[in-house]
């Protein structure tokens, strides 16, 4: 069910065209784009599951994890 919630949320949130930066703005982007985005180490957890991980890490990790898995053209 995970999976088709995120691929709906998908059509409505833009493929980044460049890495995110370290405004407040970007970390929502960010934040709203890994939501959709499958974790490349398990299929039933989302990018931002992944990259949130212990939930006490600092932004600035989180938008690290998050930009590795953005592939530019």
């Amino acid at each position: 069910m995970k999976k088709i919630v995120r691929k709906i949320k998908s059509m409505f949130v833009p493929y980044p065209t460049k890495k995110f930066g370290w405004s407040v703005e970007d970390f929502e982007a960010a934040k709203k784009w890994a939501k959709t985005q499958e974790d490349p180490t398990n299929s039933g957890r989302s990018l931002w599951e992944y990259a949130n991980g212990s939930r006490w890490e600092e932004s600035s990790y989180i938008l690290a994890k998050i930009n590795e898995q953005i592939i530019l053209k």
